[in-house]
């Protein structure tokens, strides 16, 4: 099934340098005021929503202390002693009223603050500061006490809580290795990345970085798919920790990772087409913030947001012909059982769970799954929907080429206001430019190049790395940003090219 059957496809216009900037002006609601608008919605969204309610948020304070004591008794006394296990039944007694509640208990740890779910606890990250440092120290930037909890992992779960940072960094996998190999289920720890801004953007390092990111969360997803096919769970920490090493390096080197959203892969579309919106959803929503957990957010429901054709039979997601009416049907459910998985996953935030619903929604609400009641796309489903409809149409699928990158963009540029948010359409041209990285162009020089980078000061002018001559001899490479009009020296893109037929390995390129 087509990721991008929801929009409306043009024919094709080639052979010429228009760019779909007129388009873009011409669609309703893309202005600065509307940016400022979407802009203003997404901080609200990233300042937390309260999904705790007084009562409980209170009551955190009373389990924070429990959580200290716990460790500290396991610090300075055996497993064995009185004090230990007074700790862990106490500790047990507070996580059990809220389960008796109907609620799992999520702690984040991050920087100097923590937070229950969504909620900064603002006085509590003052009082218990020694905490959030122990357990940051330890790796525990987040903790999931989900229901179902038995006591006597609350008192594995002590062992765990009092080791020592070495002890931690030791093990292969940090913390979460120690808690899995402890048998506690029903507690979820995973790290919580801090973003070093002392990493040179563009450095060698933060290059290298970006791929590890990269094939991490690839090798992650072959694993989810094993897993979802084999009616298994798995676990949120490790998806979080692949998401938030994605946020780092958005955060730290933009360019390199839109360097890599570029990779494709017929046999292994569906794994690549998700790590790659992710980068896209993540660059797309840094413009509009740089709040982490908005962004982990984000990219966790991008990440996931077709797990649901995991569970679709092989045979129908690789067919080259025309799907059956039942076969559409089935495909079209992918965001139902997507959501459904997620839903039934402990740890996984609502606001991933919401994008991985309505990715397909439009714009519009005239997408799927219909709703009886009406109410505004989620801004993270608006986001991934834009990224999901890019990257699908720029990729080999069984059923469909390829398009050339500025084709593609001038596509989401038709739908902006009906499929697509006309303002994140504004934003994405300008994150990604009318020509995005590894796209190859033909310059009005006749010259060959590989864009390198969109400009920050003209979108149809990106920096590029000129490959060949005129006559389609290849040189010595050399970059030359066409936004520098000195540089330039009269040169422009005037297409995309294929470079299929053109024996040109971008890779060797960049």
């Amino acid at each position: 099934m087509p990721d991008d059957d929801y929009l409306i496809v043009p024919e094709p216009v080639r052979g010429t340098a228009r760019s779909p900037q007129s388009d873009l002006d011409a669609q309703a609601g893309v202005t600065v005021e509307a940016v400022d608008v979407i802009r203003a919605e997404t901080m609200e969204m990233a300042a937390g929503v309260r999904t705790f309610s007084s009562r409980q948020i209170q009551r955190a304070r009373d389990l924070l202390a429990r959580l200290y004591a716990l460790r500290r008794a396991r610090r300075l006394y055996p497993p064995e002693h009185p004090a230990v296990a007074d700790a862990a039944r106490e500790l047990f007694g507070v996580i059990g009223v809220y389960h008796a509640e109907g609620v799992d208990v999520p702690l984040t740890f991050f920087e100097d603050e923590v937070l229950l779910g969504e909620q900064m606890l603002t006085e509590d990250s003052v009082l218990f500061d020694q905490l959030i440092r122990d357990m940051t120290s330890l790796g525990a930037g987040s903790v999931t006490f989900t229901r179902g909890l038995e006591m006597d992992e609350v008192v594995r779960f002590a062992d765990v809580l009092g080791l020592r940072y070495e002890e931690v960094a030791e093990t292969d996998g940090g913390i979460a290795t120690l808690i899995e190999r402890a048998r506690i289920p029903h507690i979820v720890v995973s790290t919580v990345s801090v973003v070093r801004d002392d990493v040179a953007s563009g450095s060698e390092d933060s290059e290298q970085a970006a791929k590890f990111a990269y094939t991490s969360a690839l090798d992650l997803l072959r694993e989810l798919e094993r897993l979802i096919r084999h009616n298994q769970g798995f676990n949120p920490g490790h998806v979080k920790g692949a998401v938030r090493s994605l946020v780092d390096n958005i955060l730290r080197n933009r360019y390199a990772m839109l360097e890599l959203s570029g990779l494709k892969s017929f046999d292994e579309y569906t794994f690549y087409h998700s790590i790659n919106v992710t980068i896209l959803s993540l660059a797309l929503g840094s413009t509009l913030t740089r709040d982490y957990r908005f962004l982990s957010s984000l990219g966790v429901g991008a990440l996931l947001h077709d797990i649901g054709k995991m569970s679709v039979d092989l045979s129908v997601l690789n067919k080259t012909t025309p799907l059956t009416s039942d076969e559409w049907s089935e495909l079209r459910e992918h965001p139902v059982r997507g959501a459904e998985i997620t839903a039934l996953t402990s740890g996984v935030d609502r606001a991933a769970m919401v994008c991985v619903l309505e990715h397909h929604l439009r714009y519009d609400l005239t997408g799927y799954p219909a709703r009886k009641i009406a109410y505004p796309q989620h801004i993270s489903s608006r986001i991934v929907a834009v990224a999901d409809a890019y990257d699908a149409m720029t990729s080999q699928r069984p059923y469909s080429a390829p398009r050339m990158q500025d084709e593609a963009m001038g596509i989401i540029v038709k739908n902006a206001g009906t499929a697509l948010d006309p303002t994140l359409v504004r934003l994405f041209v300008d994150t990604l430019g009318y020509f995005p990285p590894r796209s190859v162009v033909l310059l009005t020089t006749g010259e060959t190049a590989v864009v390198v980078s969109p400009s920050p000061s003209d979108a149809a002018r990106p920096v590029v790395r000129v490959i060949a001559d005129s006559s389609g001899t290849f040189t010595e490479a050399f970059d030359l940003d066409l936004s520098d009009s000195a540089q330039a020296d009269g040169r422009s893109v005037v297409r995309c090219l294929d470079p299929t037929g053109m024996n040109v390995d971008i890779a060797d390129f960049l």
